[in-house]
């Protein structure tokens, strides 16, 4: 733990691992696109290294790889049309995620690598869309995470003092963006993802549960348990 806590007035939440569990959906998607080019299933031990850079990473990283760029578009296209169909048939938040975003008095925004429509399509099938300021996707910006744009221009639109911004997610790419973007970091390790794979970036803060998240950002912002 690198920095004191401050109080945030905006709080960055990466969604796939750290706001929602959307596993199941994903590896169901990913899968019916290798099974359609008769390709095997991945298994989900392999398909958490594979989330976090969005969805070309994730569906060419579940081909072989002497597949053609032609073969991983087909893949993509697959997984796009049956994703969009299913979202949010098994994807929820993690339990204590809806209470924690209602009774902190700060702005939420999602900062992910998902695609942007992909993002806001969740959010609106889980019927959460007035939980969030502003939805940034991995295509929203010329940038996407680990590159500190999304955070900057967040930081930018909402006129905040980057010490007052924290970046929450379960990737280390969500923390060296945010390391980057000179905003407090949070990482956190019930997703798919490892914020601490890296002995050279570390967040400022790692919660291995959302209640004790939870405590911590609510004695931050309310000044309070």
């Amino acid at each position: 733990m690198v920095r004191d806590k401050v109080s945030p007035e905006l709080i960055l939440w990466d969604l796939d691992g750290t706001l929602v569990d959307s596993s199941a959906d994903l590896v169901r998607a990913t899968n019916e696109a290798m099974r359609t080019l008769g390709y095997p299933d991945v298994d989900q031990a392999h398909f958490a290294r594979m989330v976090g850079n969005g969805v070309r990473y994730l569906v060419s990283a579940a081909l072989p790889p002497e597949s053609r760029e032609r073969e991983q578009e087909k893949a993509i296209e697959i997984f796009m049309e049956y994703y969009r169909g299913h979202i949010a048939d098994k994807t929820r938040y993690f339990e204590g995620i809806p209470d924690l975003l209602a009774e902190l008095p700060v702005d939420h925004v999602i900062v992910s690598n998902k695609r942007e429509e992909l993002c806001r399509l969740l959010v609106d099938k889980l019927e959460s869309g007035s939980w969030f300021k502003e939805i940034v996707g991995g295509d929203t910006f010329v940038n996407r995470k680990p590159h500190p744009q999304p955070i900057l221009e967040m930081v930018k639109r909402f006129s905040v003092d980057p010490s007052r911004v924290v970046m929450i997610g379960d990737s280390i790419l969500d923390i060296e963006s945010g390391l980057k973007a000179g905003v407090q970091t949070i990482g956190v390790t019930w997703g798919f993802g490892d914020p601490l794979e890296n002995s050279e970036i570390n967040p400022d803060h790692v919660f291995r549960n959302v209640s004790g998240m939870a405590s911590f950002l609510k004695q931050s912002c309310l000044g309070r348990v």
